[in-house]
């Protein structure tokens, strides 16, 4: 049975022809479903399956992002480098996101596609020996694991950050008007949670009667 395994870490590295390392899975934690990938539990895949595995964004079999060139385990992850196809708008405009997050030393989360060939059960925890590997994405936005950094968008000063971001994304990304659009909206929700700033101040204040709940559903909305 496919499943999707969602994993957020640093972006290794993004060059100027549009190639991007990341780690797409780490190996020998236990992730959120109670699954630990062996060590060498890719590799049979990556010989067997490699030139089959796509590159898409948000699992949209439709968004094929670019194509993989290498794979490996390598220092307890999967790590993949991909070339992403800059003839296409959506794949220039994912190219400008990972740049401005690396500079920024932030994350963007990606997912696997991938099916259980040879495991067994150690303590409740599925130990898996062998996975059938399909895909993986790119995500804009949050994933299912618990441990997603994103997801703790819940105080004044988190959220005053991630529409600094924002609006660094508006001021220096080199993105599609389509883009460019998409980010507004996300940056004009975001200010939605807070007061307007003073005139005499830049700073913006949070709303006092706004909840974690409405910032809950706020997340839940983008998904």
């Amino acid at each position: 049975m496919k499943q999707f395994k969602t994993f957020s870490t640093l972006i290794k590295d993004v060059d100027r022809k549009g190639r991007v390392l990341v780690a797409a899975n780490a190996i020998g934690n236990v992730d959120s479903d109670n699954d630990r990938s062996m060590n060498g539990s890719f590799n049979k895949t990556i010989k067997e399956n490699f030139n089959r595995v796509k590159w898409f964004l948000n699992h949209d079999t439709r968004m094929l992002l670019g194509v993989p060139i290498e794979a490996k385990e390598r220092s307890a992850y999967l790590q993949v480098l991909g070339q992403l196809n800059l003839n296409k708008e959506m794949s220039r405009d994912i190219y400008e996101d990972y740049k401005l997050y690396a500079e920024h030393g932030r994350t963007l989360e990606h997912s696997i596609g991938v099916e259980a060939k040879k495991s067994k059960m150690v303590d409740n925890i599925r130990e898996v020996y062998e996975w059938m590997w399909w895909e993986y994405s790119t995500l804009t936005s949050w994933g299912a694991n618990s441990d997603t950094p994103m997801l703790d968008i819940k105080s004044a000063s988190i959220l005053y950050d991630e529409i600094k971001f924002e609006e660094e994304r508006l001021k220096k990304g080199k993105y599609s008007d389509r883009k460019f659009k998409e980010i507004d909206l996300y940056l004009s929700r975001l200010r939605s949670l807070y007061k307007e700033p003073d005139s005499s101040s830049t700073t913006y204040k949070y709303k006092p009667n706004v909840k974690i709940k409405a910032i809950d559903n706020f997340i839940q909305s983008l998904s």
